[in-house]
Formats: structure tokens, C-alpha cells, sequence
């Protein structure tokens, strides 16, 4: 079998002067502890125990003119499925990645199919590696590297489309799939990398939300006696409810900003900004903005301070007028939220939704680096929200449909150890918990002073093994 394997392997590399083949793979689990993971809880949940893992294998080819991936994936929950069953009910094996990129010149290249889509700190896109199953789009891109002019320049395109494709224009109600993507990626660096510059500008459009729309029939039963004479009638109505959809009504959202990194000597800084304008999936206008900063600094070798700040415009639900015409809440797109909002993920719905209250996140870290194979980070956040206000579903006859809150959400802390033993293994564990704020009680739809102590920890074990590399002898 390995003669065999060897030979396609040469079979794939010939005609060619210079190529490399390669098969990777990587298995993840992680055990995690869950006592107010994502929300807080009170006295009628209980806390869980769970154990996830991810198995991936992926095959590279690169030739002069070719770059290809193509990777499996599986993703799934421990116990999911039946332990005696020779068959996977559920999450079975995937196509993760499947692409390949023609290299027209040196610096010049297309990439087409399903890829990773991952630019500075995964901000607005990113892999979501944190999650089991990740995120990779179906998309075009068009790739500009000169790497000895420190310059890299990206195009994407992507339509997406229900399957299989009819002749006209298809309904697309994927709620959580854009419709049409588009955008542009430039990085410069400056100074021997001591200066950074990029710009990221997209566009995604989604079809409008379906209407409900209710027919309601009027119908007459008649009565009729022994003699089959009509004695009486009686009233029928029916109704019948159903989806209107409008493929060819869609609203488009643009976001477009800018990042800049700065590096000299022991002294590291950030500044992020973003605005965000067009319009909404229900039609209303939107105008929102984000920003962030941080500096840090290696104060010695194994130790790093860093001290930040973060802010997602939101909606100020006690203005009814505007909202009825305009959105002012911030999406953060497809990026990676995890390694922004806190390690117990409370807030990565509200950054990802333009209908949201926004959030304000203060932040202060201590990484201290052992060794080059382990390190520890603790980390401190504040979260708060820009306007004291919630906002009340199905509010009671009477009622307001927002209520008046503190600013403050409450305060997180999360410890992290890494620890790398061998090259490719990776032990990972953490232990966070979150002090509430009487807002933040109320965001989870718990009465103020109910909530239990939260926390939740996690010890996770990633391999990743190179199966096979075509340059190794």
C-alpha cells in the first residue's frame, strides 16, 4: 500500500521541476466544564459536563503555476452518536476546504472554492478555529503577494444560491448566509515591519425577510333534516398561513476600514476603526462604527503587559422614533469572536448582530512565558454598553419596549495555561469566571440578584501530525 501511495504521489509531481505534496491532520478534544458558558444561569438550570472533538486531514499539492487543498473534516460532540452503530447519524464527514489557485505571475494569482477566510486578527473574517466545525466561505479571490515589497492585496466575490440552481431567480432564506459578498484587502509594511497599515472595505448583501401572510376563506355548512330539507346553516372559516418570499428584494450593508500596527523595541501598538452604513435586512438605513486600541509591552523576556479598549456602536432602544428608520448597532461580519469578548463567549451573538445594544470592553492582560513551550495569561475585562437602555420583547399593553439599566454588564476573568511538550501537541486548559452586574441579569432574562456564580473551564488536547511531506527524503 505505501508502494502504492508513493506512486501517485510521483505521478501527481512529474512534469514539473518543482513540486511538493503534503498530508497533514489534526485531532482536537476538549473536555469543558459549562456553570454560565454563553449565559448565566439561576437555581433552575444545573451545570454540564461535555466533551467535544474535531478530526481534520488535509492533502496539499504546489507546483510553479498550481496550490491546491483539499481537507476533510469531522466535528461532533462525544456520545452523539450510537456507541454499537457501524453507521454516523449525525455530523458526518464533511469537505471542510476543497480550492485550488492558479499563479498567473509570481505575485499574481486566483484562488477558487471553499477556503478559510482570515485577514489581520480575524476581526471581521476570520477561521473560528475555536468552534468544532470553523468557517469557510465558497468564494473567488483574486491574490496580490509581493513579499519582498511587503505588500499584499486581496479581492474576493462570492454568490451564493439554493441548489439545485432553477432558471429563474431562486428564493435565497438562508437567514444566516449572505446573499452576494464582495471586498477588498491591502497591507503595507513599513520600516522592516516596524510599521503596519490595512484596509479592509466589503460588502454583503441579504434577500428581505419573508412576510406572513394568512388567507382566511369564508365557507357555509348547511344542516339538513330527515326529509333532506335544508333546517339551519352554520358559518365556516378557514385559514391558512403561509411564507411570502422576495428573491429579488435585497439590502446590502458596507464596512470599511482601517488597522494600524506599530513595533519598536519593546513597545507594541494597535489602532482599529470601522464604519459600517447601508442598510439592514428589514429595509431601515444603518450607520454604526467600531474601534479599538491596545498597547503592550515586554516589560523582560517572559513577561508582556497589554492594556486595551473596544467599542461596538449599538442601538439606543429608548429612541423609537429613529429605530423605526435607522440601525446604529455594529456587526463584527465573519470574524472570530472568541479571543475578543471573553473566553466564556457571553457576548459573541451581540457583536455579530446590527440590532444589538453594543458593547464597551476595557481590558488589561499579563502573559509570562515560561519557555518557549509554555505559557500562562491572565486576563481582566469590563463590559458595559453604550446607552442604558434594553430592549423589551412583547412588551405588556402600556409598557415601553425598552427598560432603563446601569451601564455596567459586569467584569470577567479568564486564565489560560499553554503548554507545548513535543513539536505539533498542544495542552491547552483555562478557568474563567464572570461577576455579573444587575444589566447584565437582565440581559439574561433573570431577575436582579438570582443569577449563580458563573464560570466554566476547559482542558483541550490538539494534535496535529504531518502524515506525509513529498520534500522529506
Amino acid at each position: 500500500m505505501h508502494k502504492i501511495f508513493l506512486t501517485l504521489v510521483t505521478t501527481l509531481c512529474m512534469g514539473s521541476s518543482f513540486a511538493q505534496f503534503n498530508v497533514s491532520g489534526e485531532f482536537r478534544t476538549r473536555g469543558e466544564y459549562r456553570d454560565g458558558y454563553l449565559q448565566l444561569r439561576d437555581s433552575s438550570k444545573m451545570p454540564n459536563l461535555d466533551i467535544l472533538g474535531r478530526a481534520r486531514i488535509a492533502f496539499d499539492f504546489k507546483n510553479e503555476k498550481f496550490i491546491t487543498r483539499f481537507s476533510l473534516q469531522q466535528a461532533f460532540t462525544y456520545g452523539q452518536n450510537y456507541y454499537s452503530s457501524d453507521t454516523i447519524s449525525k455530523n458526518t464527514v464533511n469537505i471542510f476546504e476543497a480550492w485550488f489557485k492558479y499563479n498567473f505571475t509570481r505575485t499574481l494569482g486566483l484562488k477558487l472554492g471553499r477556503t478559510e477566510v482570515v485577514y489581520d486578527d480575524e476581526r471581521l473574517f476570520g477561521s473560528s478555529s475555536w468552534s468544532m466545525w470553523g468557517a469557510t466561505h465558497d468564494i473567488i479571490l483574486l491574490q496580490w503577494n509581493a513579499s519582498e515589497k511587503k505588500i499584499k492585496g486581496d479581492f474576493g466575490f462570492a454568490v451564493n444560491n439554493v441548489a439545485p440552481a432553477s432558471a429563474f431567480l431562486n428564493s435565497y432564506n438562508m437567514r444566516n448566509n449572505y446573499k452576494y459578498l464582495s471586498f477588498v484587502y491591502f497591507s503595507k509594511a513599513f520600516f522592516k515591519d516596524q510599521l503596519n497599515i490595512s484596509v479592509l472595505a466589503a460588502v454583503d448583501a441579504f434577500q428581505t425577510y419573508g412576510l406572513s401572510v394568512t388567507k382566511i376563506k369564508n365557507d357555509t355548512q348547511y344542516i339538513y333534516n330527515e326529509y333532506d330539507s335544508i333546517i339551519g346553516y352554520l358559518p365556516i372559516v378557514t385559514k391558512t398561513t403561509s411564507i411570502q418570499e422576495f428573491p429579488d428584494i435585497l439590502y446590502a450593508r458596507a464596512t470599511v476600514g482601517a488597522r494600524v500596527d506599530v513595533n519598536i523595541k519593546k513597545w507594541s501598538f494597535m489602532v482599529n476603526a470601522y464604519y459600517q452604513g447601508g442598510h439592514v435586512r428589514d429595509g431601515r438605513k444603518l450607520s454604526s462604527n467600531f474601534y479599538a486600541a491596545w498597547v503592550a509591552c515586554q516589560v523582560i523576556k517572559p513577561l508582556k503587559l497589554l492594556i486595551g479598549f473596544e467599542h461596538l456602536s449599538g442601538n439606543n432602544f429608548s429612541d423609537t422614533t429613529l429605530l423605526k428608520t435607522k440601525v446604529t448597532g455594529f456587526s463584527t461580519l465573519y470574524g472570530t469572536s472568541h479571543r475578543f469578548y471573553g473566553y466564556m463567549d457571553m457576548f459573541n451573538t451581540l457583536v455579530r448582530d446590527n440590532m444589538s445594544m453594543g458593547l464597551n470592553d476595557l481590558y488589561g492582560r499579563v502573559t509570562l512565558s515560561f519557555t518557549e513551550k509554555m505559557s500562562l495569561e491572565a486576563t481582566y475585562r469590563w463590559f458595559s454598553i453604550p446607552h442604558p437602555y434594553l430592549f423589551v420583547n412583547n412588551p405588556q399593553k402600556g409598557e415601553l419596549p425598552y427598560q432603563e439599566v446601569g451601564k455596567s454588564l459586569g467584569s470577567e476573568i479568564d486564565l489560560m495555561y499553554i503548554f507545548k511538550p513535543i513539536p505539533n501537541l498542544e495542552i491547552n486548559a483555562a478557568y474563567c469566571f464572570f461577576l455579573p452586574a444587575a444589566t447584565m441579569e437582565k440581559y439574561n432574562n433573570l431577575n436582579v440578584g438570582t443569577s449563580k456564580f458563573a464560570q466554566y473551564a476547559y482542558l483541550m488536547i490538539t494534535y496535529k501530525p504531518n502524515f506525509f511531506n513529498s520534500d522529506k527524503k
